[in-house]
């Protein structure tokens, strides 16, 4: 079976759902794109959150709010396309 990953790039910040794990990412504003671990991902999601203008569920886990949180980037995006 294939591994369905759920990607967002937001903020700055390129955000990796996969099947076991959550990984973000810092894209260098230098325009390389070359991408950097973010060692406070729980930070990072807050932040990102806030930006989004999400409010946080506590009644779903962290991997559910950060695929809802993706969900959103993306939903985002493809309105401005």
């Amino acid at each position: 079976m294939a591994t369905v990953k759920r990607t967002a790039i937001a903020g700055g910040y390129f955000i990796e759902l996969g099947s076991k794990e959550i990984e973000i990412y810092s894209i260098a504003t230098d325009g390389s794109g070359a991408l950097k671990r973010v060692d406070d991902m729980q930070g990072t999601i807050r932040m990102l959150t806030e930006q989004a203008g999400l409010e946080r569920d506590y009644n779903q886990s962290f991997r559910q709010h950060v695929a809802r949180l993706i969900q959103h980037i993306n939903n985002e995006e493809n309105k401005k396309e």
